[in-house]
């Protein structure tokens, strides 16, 4: 005797997907195994923002950064080519941005800053003996 199963529709996929126990993982069941055998697990991923600001040359360069902290992408700052008084007038103005935002501030070298929400962790490696002596 032969038995016909019949592939559930879209709406039965989305109320038995809506309706899962919380032990269980939502399952794909129109992906499968290249066989055809059983269904794989799609997992799907979380995007995260990072904005890298090469050049601060006016004071809505930093508000655009802080804009974007406050929305939880990681800012990298490049100060290099500031005029000395907006280069301070910027780092006082991120660092209580930051300060508010409970976020990470690094120093990734001289006028390069790394700006990080309290959301994503950051690891700082230990220098090297071999960079520490070449700073002295």
């Amino acid at each position: 005797m032969e038995e016909t199963i019949e592939k559930p529709g879209i709406f039965t996929r989305l109320a038995n997907w809506m309706g899962r126990r919380p032990d269980e993982e939502p399952v794909d069941e129109a992906e499968t195994t290249p066989s055809g055998n059983a269904p794989f697990r799609v997992h799907s991923m979380h995007r995260y923002v990072i904005t890298v600001r090469r050049q601060i040359v006016s004071f809505q360069d930093a508000v655009a950064a802080a804009d974007g902290l406050k929305r939880g992408e990681q800012q990298i700052l490049n100060l290099t080519m500031a005029p000395p008084e907006l280069r301070e007038k910027v780092k006082d103005f991120m660092c209580g941005v930051n300060y508010t935002a409970e976020g990470t501030w690094e120093e990734l070298g001289e006028h390069v800053f790394l700006l990080a929400p309290a959301s994503a962790f950051v690891e700082v490696a230990p220098t090297s003996p071999r960079s520490d002596a070449v700073r002295n």
